[in-house]
């Protein structure tokens, strides 16, 4: 599957066939290096991300180690909705909650989903904020390196398909977050990315 300009590449797939091409996709080794998720019926596939996103990740992954919780990067994750398998940046967990090792880990289990924007905006802003809040995950940090901006979400209504409560924050601010965790996320070395090469 050849790779688009934005560097994602995408086929409508529907029902359990989803997720049978997505295990098969992952059995491949040439597609190693890239991330694979099932994304509103289509299979999304994705280059490796820039220093700057992988930067915020380990910083984030840090705070979180520090104070118990299990943080799992691009963890797979499902629901009864049966068009996504998304892989979260990091999924926020406890050890008890997926002590039995199942993957992909059910939404259920899940205390916080953590997105940090690359390229492709419309699936962190609408499809998977969508498919999380559906899901009842009870918080997603949405983390916007392209202009600074953070947005956690709360309170999430399942039938409505969103999250009652938004909180906007920018690069530098201190994210309260509530329980179970009750800590504040520190941001201030998290960069914007740079001014992208003309060419």
């Amino acid at each position: 599957m050849t790779l688009m300009h934005h560097e994602t590449a995408e086929d409508t797939v529907r029902g359990e066939t989803g997720h049978e091409l997505l295990r098969f996709l992952e059995s491949l080794p040439e597609l190693d290096p890239l991330k694979i998720e099932l994304i509103d019926g289509k299979i999304v596939m994705q280059a490796s991300a820039a220093p700057f996103h992988n930067r915020i990740v380990t910083k984030l992954t840090t705070q979180f180690d520090a104070r118990g919780w299990e943080v799992l990067a691009e963890q797979a994750l499902i629901s009864d909705i049966s068009s996504f398998e998304p892989k979260p940046d990091l999924t926020v967990t406890t050890f008890e909650k997926i002590a039995d090792n199942r993957n992909p880990v059910p939404a259920d289990r899940v205390d916080l989903v953590i997105e940090v924007v690359s390229t492709d905006k419309d699936s962190d802003y609408i499809k998977k904020r969508m498919w999380y809040a559906m899901s009842e995950i009870p918080l997603y940090l949405l983390i916007d390196p392209n202009d600074g901006t953070i947005e956690l979400y709360s309170d999430p209504d399942p039938r409505k398909l969103h999250y009652r409560t938004t909180d906007p924050f920018r690069f530098g601010d201190t994210v309260e977050l509530p329980e179970p965790f009750s800590f504040a996320v520190d941001t201030s070395q998290f960069k914007l990315y740079p001014p992208k090469a003309p060419w």
